[in-house]
């Protein structure tokens, strides 16, 4: 069961190409590629606020490239609409709080929005300030969503990668990005009005 960890799912049978895509994605962010080991993470959890990103992108599984970034408990939500759009396919974005029933999800197809159930509250989380898009829904169930869309590897994060633990279809890729300088994080620019 997938428990206090995130997760993008991409439909696509080429990890590789799915990398690139993402690699491009992240580009125009604002982030250009490093060399770093999968452990040499900066321990800031808050997606927008992180110098480096690491991501995992996993071999094809039940006909899914599996992406997980550091730390376990976020995924981009925008990414995965991207990666959806880019490469004409379908991609889900899941991110599931501890108790398995606060929750947030995603399912994109090309440019359009199947499915979004979110609710983005700015809160303190492991002692960092930051937007969580967790919401409480016990009709539907993390696992429930997981066995209907046939995801693969639901168990698996980024830490337990780390720790040894593989995907189902072999070892992912492991991609590593960091922020330009003079580049803003994204939603912490500041209008004056």
């Amino acid at each position: 069961m997938m428990n206090n960890s995130a997760a993008i799912y991409v439909a696509h049978t080429n990890h590789a190409i799915v990398a690139e895509a993402l690699h491009r994605l992240l580009i125009e962010q604002g982030f250009i590629a490093v060399e770093r080991a999968p452990h040499e993470i900066s321990g800031i959890i808050m997606i927008p606020d992180k110098p480096y990103r690491h991501f995992f992108v996993a071999p094809s599984a039940q006909g899914w490239v599996a992406i997980w970034e550091d730390p376990r408990y976020f995924a981009d939500r925008t990414l995965a609409k991207g990666l959806a759009s880019r490469l004409q396919t379908r991609s889900v974005w899941i991110e599931v709080g501890g108790n398995g029933v606060s929750w947030a999800r995603g399912l994109y197809e090309g440019a359009i929005v199947l499915e979004e159930r979110f609710e983005a509250v700015e809160t303190t989380f492991y002692g960092e300030r930051g937007i969580v898009h967790l919401t409480f829904d016990p009709d539907t169930l993390p696992d429930e969503w997981i066995a209907h869309l046939d995801l693969p590897d639901p168990d698996l994060h980024y830490e337990a990668i780390l720790a040894g633990a593989q995907p189902s279809a072999g070892p992912p890729l492991h991609l590593v990005v960091q922020r330009r300088i003079g580049v803003p994080a994204m939603n912490t620019t500041r209008t004056r009005g």
